[in-house]
């Protein structure tokens, strides 16, 4: 990978002029998380989310607000990172044509929801790499009738957050935006944040939840990582245990033993692409190839043109 940093430190100094230390930068990156993950965020920070729940981020156990926390950055703004330049794209796109995968993922630092805009130019521009945009998303804020069609049109992929421990109106959104999606034939899965509940009112409340989102099809069994010093987990409403080999969190509560816990590679799940998500998106390469045939016969032909004169 030294050689990919290298090559985006070229863009180092028009980076730094473009940050403000507070907040995340407005330039797009491309990432690799413990799991795993191939990560190009469309949007860091999460406002709405932030806003809903100011201890902490979503259930008070948000990773990235954590994570932001940490580096002292303002997870409360968020960011669209776009693009700085044509440059600047295509190392993008060269560091995303190197990693050995299939899909990428959008809605790990922040919910792409704040700028469906920016998220369809992103997409938009990284068709050409073939591979699959995973969209992971709570919904904040409605994607358009015009940016479902051409994010179909992209052969992207949703992952609609949820879980028991979100609001009755919260859930009612949020399914009803994933069926949305799903009715124009976008692949839409309902990534599930789970628990195992206690024996408490709240507990009871939340598990019934929980329990019909499990009904839903498709899903991800998506485990809560959660700290011991959790109230919930204090007072005995969600139950904990140590596991080792689960990246993202050694304290995991598991309503499932057998759920997946380990890194992206080998996860059953592979975040709801399937072969027709691949051979969708792979489509892209066959067009950019047949427009590099195009133009180059163009050339051809003007040339042979010129020697004739």
């Amino acid at each position: 990978m030294n050689n990919y940093v290298d090559q985006l430190l070229l863009f180092a100094h028009k980076i730094k002029k473009c940050q403000d230390s507070k907040y995340y930068g407005r330039i797009l990156t491309i990432e690799q998380n413990k799991k795993g993950v191939i990560t190009i965020d469309s949007v860091k920070g999460c406002t709405m989310g932030a806003s809903k729940y100011p201890t902490g981020g979503c259930y008070g156990e948000c990773y990235a607000y954590a994570a932001a926390v940490r580096y002292g950055i303002d997870f409360t703004t968020s960011v669209s990172r776009k693009f700085l330049d044509r440059e600047h794209l295509a190392t993008i796109m060269h560091i995303l044509n190197n990693f050995g995968v299939t899909w990428y993922r959008m809605g790990v630092a922040g919910d792409p929801s704040h700028d469906w805009n920016n998220t369809l130019v992103v997409c938009n521009a990284l068709r050409y790499a073939g591979k699959v945009a995973v969209i992971t998303t709570k919904h904040w804020i409605k994607l358009s009738n015009y940016q479902i069609d051409k994010l179909k049109d992209l052969a992207v992929v949703f992952n609609t957050s949820i879980s028991g421990l979100d609001s009755d109106e919260e859930i009612d959104h949020r399914i009803s935006q994933a069926r949305r999606i799903a009715e124009t034939g976008i692949p839409s899965i309902y990534r599930i944040v789970t628990c195992k509940f206690g024996s408490s009112k709240w507990a009871k409340q939340c598990r019934e939840k929980q329990d019909y989102l499990l009904s839903l099809w498709p899903i991800i069994d998506n485990p809560f990582r959660v700290s011991k010093s959790n109230p919930h987990v204090i007072n005995g409403d969600i139950e904990i245990i140590y596991r080792k080999n689960s990246i993202g969190g050694k304290y995991v509560s598991l309503n499932d033993e057998s759920t997946y816990l380990g890194k992206c590679e080998t996860c059953p799940d592979q975040c709801g692409v399937d072969f027709n998500s691949i051979k969708k998106a792979r489509k892209f390469i066959d067009i950019k190839q047949m427009d590099l045939f195009n133009n180059e016969r163009s050339t051809l032909n003007e040339h042979r043109a010129t020697a004739t004169i």
